[in-house]
Parts: structure tokens; C-alpha cells; sequence
């Protein structure tokens, strides 16, 4: 007899089906009986998750803080103090610095020829020249020095400022002597009391004054 359409398909059904779960209960029951049961526990154990078992956290070391380590101290040896001795005063001579001024051409050349001719230093030849000046008078000195004004009127008299720039013995030349500290100080105090502005006029003149030859015009 026939089987009518359809019986054979579902049998195949139901066997495919008991064949598949017969398979799932092994495979989460680990082999034990079949059932409704046994399937449902395995299930229920797979469904919830294991507690997550916390992890443990390392505690937290602080760092030290850096301590600035003392500054070394090296002792220093006592000293000694010294007593200095005081410097010696200085003598005079030992002061004598060059000191340059200047003549014209006319009293150079015949100070050259005095100082060979008598065998003396510029130092020594301009000492005499302004102690014979002071003997003479400053006033006197300085006066001879100035050349007489261009402009002379008897009619029209005219009062001229003397001029220290236009002295007889003044000019271009260099020449040098070298007093010392008291020297020097002794012909400054004589330049002041001239009423001249500086050395140089006051030396320029005196030599033209004393020196013998021609003096200046």
C-alpha cells in the first residue's frame, strides 16, 4: 500500500528534529541523560555569565620630595693682618717731569746755542731765565713783551686791550725742560702774579728777555 503524500516527509521531520536535539544535550550536558530537564539547566548555565572577579589595583607610593643638599663648607685659614709700612716721603728730585712749551724761531735757535755754549741743561737755562725775570718785576717783563699797537693817533686817542696772543718771544717751536714739584709750583705762582693766561706765554717771554742776541720784534 501506498503511503499517502506527505507522511514520509514528516517522519524525515521528526527524526532530523530528535537527531538535532539529542545533539545540543550532549554537547551542553556533557553526555548525560536526555530530557527536558537536563536541557533546560545546561541552557540556564550558559545564558548567565560568571561574575567578573575584580582586579586588584597596586597602591599608589608617593614620591619623595628632593631635599637641596647643604653647601660644602671649607674652612679658610685665619689670616694674618699686615701692617704696611708707610711710603717713604718722596724727595723733590724725584718729581722732575718734562714739561713742554713753546718760543718762536728767533728764541729757539739762540736757546740752542747758549745751552752749548755753556754746557747747561733747558731745566737750568730757563731757572735762571725766570729768577732774573722776577728780580726785573713781572709787571715790567709782561709790559716789554707787548709790541706797540698798529694804530697810534695823538688826536684820536684810542684805548687798546693789551693782546696776550701777539707777545714778543711766542711762536711755533717746542722746546722742554723738566722742573721738579716744588719748581714747578714756584713758576705757576709767578705766571698768576704776570697776569698772563698760561705757562707757555710766561716762558716764551722771559727767554726772549734774557737770553742774549737779538730779541724779538
Amino acid at each position: 500500500m501506498t503511503p499517502p503524500k506527505g507522511k514520509k516527509r514528516v517522519d524525515e521531520d521528526v527524526e532530523e528534529q530528535s537527531m538535532s536535539d539529542e545533539g545540543v544535550g550532549n554537547l551542553f550536558s556533557g553526555g548525560g541523560g536526555s530530557g527536558g530537564g537536563g536541557s533546560s539547566s545546561a541552557l540556564a548555565g550558559w545564558a548567565t555569565p560568571a561574575p567578573a572577579q575584580p582586579q586588584p589595583v597596586a597602591p599608589v607610593t608617593p614620591m619623595p620630595t628632593p631635599v637641596a643638599a647643604a653647601p660644602t663648607v671649607i674652612p679658610q685659614p685665619a689670616r694674618e693682618v699686615v701692617q704696611e709700612p708707610e711710603p717713604e716721603p718722596l724727595d723733590d728730585a724725584d718729581t722732575a717731569k718734562p714739561v713742554g712749551f713753546y718760543v718762536s724761531q728767533n728764541v729757539a735757535g739762540r736757546f740752542r746755542k747758549y745751552r752749548k755754549a755753556n754746557d747747561v741743561t733747558h731745566t737750568q737755562i730757563v731757572l735762571m731765565a725766570v729768577e732774573a725775570a722776577a728780580e726785573k718785576g713781572l709787571a715790567q717783563v709782561v709790559e716789554d713783551a707787548r709790541r706797540t699797537p698798529k694804530f697810534q693817533s695823538k688826536l684820536f686817542a684810542v684805548t687798546v686791550k693789551p693782546d696776550d696772543t701777539d707777545l714778543r718771544g711766542l711762536g711755533p717751536v717746542q722746546l722742554q725742560y723738566k722742573p721738579t714739584r716744588t719748581q714747578r709750583g714756584i713758576i705757576d705762582g709767578l705766571v698768576r702774579e704776570s697776569g698772563l693766561p698760561d705757562h707757555t706765554k710766561f716762558l716764551a717771554i722771559v727767554l726772549d728777555q734774557y737770553l742774549p742776541g737779538r730779541r724779538d720784534v
